[in-house]
């Protein structure tokens, strides 16, 4: 017996395993996408397809859509408001926050129970122990689409505001891109010596991993925003740190682009008189007026 009836309105690689996770747990689904020869692995393995996104959403009790950008949402679902009037809606698609708080308000607008969704995991993880999805937007949409989206992965919901899951979301990559970034450095002033990068990620996994629970603590000083006096290291010794890292990259011939923002802003505290402070005061350089 279906646990209830899933239409998922685009078919690349998350969309696809999406797909095939709710038919594995039991869900009836309705799968649509653009180019309409996607939808045929589904529907031998068990899918309906749908010529069109109306017909999709019309026979659904829930939609969940894994299109492209916040563009192709508002351009494939504007036409079918009256079909998705009174259902629910989980965009799992990725946005930014703004664009997520808007697209809510266009969804109530037009009678629909909106869902926003963040996938932190690549499509191989759909379904597995690693898989997490954050989600925020209509409580009751939540509670509705739960069920569902706990067969995809472990589910974070985030609040009522649709821009929540995003902005975690957001936060969490860039501090990723910023770790990998820092990997990348590493393995370019290594190779140089003719160390393998295969050496050096084992090096920075060791390393890192040594190190991360300090951001605990770095927590606790931004949350109070306690910084003067340091209770770690202040702005100027980690000005003379920095500066040794850069020089240091640049007599490889490396570039140290990835660094010099950071040193920038630590030069601007000592500069203003800060350089007693804990670095991490940096944090308090990040905010621009808007």
């Amino acid at each position: 017996m279906s646990k209830g009836t899933i239409g998922i309105l685009g078919l690349g690689a998350m969309g696809s395993a999406i797909a095939a996770r709710l038919r594995e747990t039991g869900y009836t689904t309705t799968v649509w996408n653009r180019t309409a020869a996607r939808t045929e692995p589904h529907v031998k393995a068990g899918s309906n397809a749908a010529a069109t996104i109306a017909e999709a959403v019309q026979n659904t009790d829930i939609a969940i859509a894994v299109l492209l950008d916040h563009a192709g949402i508002h351009q494939n679902l504007e036409p079918v408001t009256a079909e998705l009037k009174g259902k629910v809606l989980v965009n799992l698609t990725t946005t930014t926050p703004n664009e997520a708080r808007a697209t809510a308000a266009w969804a109530a607008e037009h009678g629909i129970t909106y869902l926003d969704g963040a996938i932190m995991a690549v499509p191989e993880m759909i379904g597995g122990p690693a898989s997490l999805l954050l989600y925020s937007g209509d409580e009751n949409a939540y509670a509705i689409a739960k069920p569902a989206l706990e067969t995809l992965g472990a589910a974070e919901y985030q609040g009522t505001d649709a821009g929540l899951a995003s902005l975690k979301d957001m936060a969490l990559l860039t501090s990723m891109y910023q770790m990998f970034g820092g990997f990348l450095q590493a393995a370019a002033m290594m190779r140089t010596a003719g160390i393998p990068a295969a050496q050096t990620a084992k090096d920075v996994t060791a390393w890192l991993g040594a190190v991360l629970p300090l951001v605990e603590g770095y927590a606790a000083v931004i949350d109070n925003r306690d910084y003067n006096p340091a209770p770690g290291q202040s702005v100027d010794f980690t000005r003379t740190a920095m500066a040794s890292l850069i020089t240091a990259s640049r007599e490889e011939g490396i570039s140290a682009d990835l660094l010099a923002p950071v040193k920038r802003h630590l030069d601007e505290l000592t500069a203003t008189g800060r350089g007693t402070a804990d670095w991490i005061s940096v944090i308090e350089q990040l905010t621009i007026t808007r």
